[in-house]
């Protein structure tokens, strides 16, 4: 018989409460050197040689054998897969895109123009050209995932749009419906870092695209993070997360579940924290879920996570707990307590936040509009969730008349003989002088 699952209750204000967090930390940010070696090594051969390193990748990982006629999947073949979705997850796909469509249609860049001493200056807005998605196929597959990278990008008016997911024996009926949904044609049956590289360099078959967004395994994300300065990306996904901020309010029972959401993921890096300032509730919450645990089909998976992957903080007070938020930055946060609405104000790192008892991040993760794309491992501090804005760049535009040219020339001599670049300065020197 399988042991009884435990769950820690640290105390944050203790030296080691204080270590503990040090702890997971260090242990969100390791990263395996072996596999960016290796992914570095296949990028190099398909930018080197196309289509041929990009064919023998995918028969040496995935066992498919593919050629320059079979390696883009027909839209005959993704409609004729998109019809045997069945029907309630059809409706459920529509009802999803038409949320996250309305959503982020509320978002958009911003343009100005000003008048200034010289002149005037504006800045505008252009959405990217082309881009991709990144559509996993191994163990589990994703629709959602589908709709949350591309319809931001369709909302920003990106005029391609290209998919690539792993190949299988047939495509996911739910991913070719999302696919034909949102009209997506140009899909790609490769997978793993060969398809980031043929993204980034292109190939003979291949053109390449300004963006990479979707998730993947640790051999994707390594590709992207060395394909990032050919093209822009997403980010680098790590292993879900979640924060929750409780108090004796809420039903343990619920707290337990929205914590094993997330730690359920399976990869054994899943970080699923609670943070409470009731001594009781702590408790409450740590027996609910170990009883989860015990009762669930998925017990195995989460007995298999390290000690620290589901850990409860006991904090003095409210503003403590929410001292702990700010330096994890978690991917998701949900505030579960009475006075939840007001306790986001002392929230200045988190990705997505989920406020009351009624708004589990499963709701965010599938349905209600916001995207699911985020920052993990703590780069809430300084990125922000996939949206409108990631498909879009500012360009800035000037216009100096003659005698605002007058104005500044004075100032742009000075600054740029300081900094040593003379023709910096006699570019705007001859000009006054004429």
């Amino acid at each position: 018989m399988a042991p009884k699952s435990t769950i820690p209750i640290i105390d944050y204000a203790s030296p080691s409460g204080k270590r503990y967090l040090e702890k997971l930390l260090f242990l969100r940010r390791q990263s395996d050197e072996t596999i960016a070696a290796k992914v570095s090594s296949v990028i190099a051969d398909v930018r080197n040689t196309g289509d041929k390193a990009l064919f023998a990748f995918t028969k040496k990982f995935d066992g498919v054998s593919l050629t320059a006629r079979t390696l883009r999947i027909a839209p005959a073949e993704i409609a004729r897969q998109a019809a045997k979705t069945p029907a309630a997850l059809q409706k459920a796909i529509r009802e999803a895109a038409k949320r996250i469509r309305d959503y982020h249609k509320q978002q958009h860049g911003c343009e100005f123009t000003m008048r200034s001493p010289e002149g005037s200056l504006r800045q505008i807005v252009r959405p990217l050209n082309r881009i991709a998605v990144y559509v996993p196929g191994g163990h589990a597959v994703y629709p959602s995932s589908v709709l949350m990278n591309v319809i931001p990008a369709k909302v920003a008016g990106v005029a391609e749009i290209v998919a690539m997911t792993p190949p299988r024996s047939v495509l996911d009926p739910g991913i070719a419906y999302a696919l034909r949904l949102c009209n997506i044609d140009e899909v790609y049956r490769i997978g793993g870092a060969q398809a980031i590289a043929a993204l980034a360099w292109g190939t003979q078959s291949i053109s390449p695209v300004d963006k990479i967004v979707g998730p993947g395994n640790a051999w994707v994300q390594a590709a992207k993070r060395l394909a990032y300065g050919t093209v822009d990306i997403d980010s680098i996904a790590g292993p879900s997360e979640v924060a929750i901020v409780a108090d004796g309010s809420v039903d343990p029972s619920w707290v337990a579940l929205d914590l094993l959401a997330q730690a359920e993921h399976g990869s054994g890096d899943e970080l699923a924290v609670c943070i409470t300032d009731s001594e009781e509730a702590a408790r409450n919450i740590a027996a609910a879920t170990v009883a989860v645990i015990d009762g669930s089909l998925a017990a195995e998976t989460f007995r298999k996570l390290p000690p620290h992957a589901i850990t409860i903080f006991l904090t003095a007070d409210r503003r403590s707990s929410f001292d702990i938020v700010n330096i994890l930055a978690p991917e998701h946060l949900e505030i579960m307590t009475a006075s939840a609405r007001q306790d986001l104000k002392l929230v200045t790192n988190a990705a997505a936040v989920f406020l009351g008892p009624f708004t589990p991040v499963a709701l965010g993760d599938y349905f209600i509009g916001t995207n699911h794309v985020l920052p993990t491992g703590g780069a809430a501090r300084f990125s922000s969730p996939l949206g409108v804005e990631s498909f879009l760049k500012r360009m800035s535009v000037a216009y100096v008349s003659s005698k605002g040219l007058q104005k500044a020339a004075p100032y742009v001599s000075t600054l740029a003989r300081a900094e040593g670049f003379v023709h910096h300065a006699l570019c705007v020197e001859k000009r006054i002088k004429k």
